[in-house]
């Protein structure tokens, strides 16, 4: 049977220490107060609301969003929405309309519902998979661009504010980077809101305005990226998938964010075992951006696509792709990268051939030893501040070195798994050690056996603490 409850106002109500009863009373007075002498709600009718789900008619949603706005002290206030009291709309899409204001009536309903919750808020969104994510994102590909975005409200924005906001998103970008998603989401969270709002409400030039767009879908992508490292997944699509829609509003000078966005999605797929869903994201991508020049972007969705193919065990396919990445990083512009995309370097494309390498040893064990060889060649180029990503290098060589059964090289890179385990507050390192403890059970050595016995302690601890800024 479908549970009807409303978590999400049974949420709020618990927030405010509050009975049912109580809220009852409350929200007489609160509807007393604006003039609605006729809402006189009992304790049963409040739990009618919550536990099956029922949707109190008009102005009582209202009503009760500033009765628990002031019982829970929030300084902003909540919405109906936010109660779980505005049915989800049955489009695929978040927002059912890729139009610009409906794209930032969206981002900035989510940005301020996420800074108003916490780690035990349910979470409103739903993950998509399969043909309903990818309808989700197709609005990119088939709607036609915006024709004219300057706002209509006062509020003068230029050239210089995006500058100044592409720098913000950069440094909250190497943030992430090297401490995990945990340590400044929340502030990216602010910053998306008050980009947002720029982009909506303030006056500039449609060139300006398409440029704040594109900072837009930048920032959603960065507030994505650490709403999936913390495990938030079902958020972090909604980002990702708002962010593609802020991308669209830019036009021509959206398409290179929104194949990152889309390179995001995809690889938050991966990690969710759907690799089939990831393979048509990144497809979805490159159909786009067809018609842009060669170089990094091609690149890193051709190496992507590799990665794709090797998990389902699409081999041939996985080496052509590989094949044309390493054409496309060889006509690479020499011009600095967006900041979005400096992450996939060399490095990072030898470290992806280790992956695709380890999965062929699947199939061909001998393809281990040249697995070790590709990541070893990118840990070696890895920059130094990229902590989460030298974790997923180390986790990488010891499954690496466990395929061509060489246990006492996987304590090594086991070893310094760890130790930046504890530097970065990341739950996909934690995911992909939890892998590897499955796999290190399946070996028959006793090395092996010890190596579990330092790894599971400290997954049982988690990731490294850090403050939310």
């Amino acid at each position: 049977m479908t549970d009807r409850r409303n978590t999400l106002l049974a949420h709020w109500v618990s927030r405010a220490h509050v009975s049912y009863g109580r809220l009852a009373t409350e929200l007489v007075r609160t509807a007393a107060d604006h003039g609605h002498r006729s809402i006189r709600p009992d304790r049963s009718r409040v739990a009618r609301w919550i536990t099956n789900g029922e949707q109190p008619r008009p102005p009582a949603p209202d009503l009760l969003a500033a009765t628990l706005t002031r019982l829970c002290h929030l300084p902003r206030p909540l919405t109906p929405a936010d109660l779980g009291l505005v049915l989800a709309p049955r489009s695929p899409t978040p927002t059912g309309s890729w139009h610009p204001q409906a794209v930032v009536a969206s981002l900035l309903h989510t940005t301020r519902s996420d800074a108003m919750s916490d780690d035990t808020t349910p979470v409103p969104a739903r993950l998509l998979a399969g043909p309903e994510l990818l309808r989700a994102a197709q609005g990119w590909l088939h709607l036609p661009d915006p024709d004219n975005l300057t706002p209509r409200r006062p509020g003068r924005v230029g050239t210089a504010d995006v500058l100044a906001i592409q720098q913000t998103t950069d440094a909250f970008r190497q943030l992430d980077n090297a401490h995990g998603g945990a340590l400044c989401r929340r502030a990216v969270v602010g910053q998306l809101h008050h980009v947002t709002e720029l982009a909506g409400h303030g006056s500039s030039t449609d060139t300006v305005a398409r440029g704040l767009f594109v900072a837009v879908a930048d920032l959603a992508s960065v507030a994505g990226w650490m709403t999936h490292d913390i495990g938030r997944h079902a958020e972090s699509q909604r980002y990702f998938l708002l962010g593609l829609q802020a991308a669209k509003q830019a036009g021509p000078a959206g398409l290179a964010i929104a194949a990152h966005i889309l390179n995001c999605l995809a690889r938050q797929a991966n990690h969710l075992n759907r690799p089939a869903d990831a393979l048509d994201l990144v497809q979805a991508a490159q159909y786009g951006t067809r018609k842009l020049p060669p170089g990094r972007l091609h690149a890193l969705l051709a190496t992507l696509e590799a990665r794709c193919h090797a998990v389902l065990g699409q081999l041939p396919d996985a080496t052509r792709a590989l094949g044309t990445a390493d054409h496309h990083l060889a006509v690479d512009a020499p011009d600095a990268p967006p900041s979005w995309a400096e992450w996939f370097d060399t490095a990072e494309h030898h470290v992806t051939v280790g992956v695709c390498e380890l999965l062929a040893a699947h199939h061909d064990p001998t393809r281990a030893q040249h697995a070790i060889d590709m990541v070893q060649r990118g840990t070696a180029a890895r920059p130094q501040e990229r902590t989460r990503s030298r974790a997923f290098d180390q986790i990488l060589l010891a499954r690496a070195h466990l395929a061509a059964d060489q246990p006492d090289a996987a304590d090594t890179a086991t070893t310094d798994a760890l130790a930046l385990f504890g530097q970065a507050t990341s739950t996909r390192v934690a995911d992909r050690l939890t892998e590897l403890d499955h796999e290190l059970s399946q070996h028959p050595s006793t090395t092996a056996a010890t190596i579990r016995e330092r790894l599971r302690p400290a997954l049982a601890a988690g990731p490294a603490d850090a403050p939310t800024l």
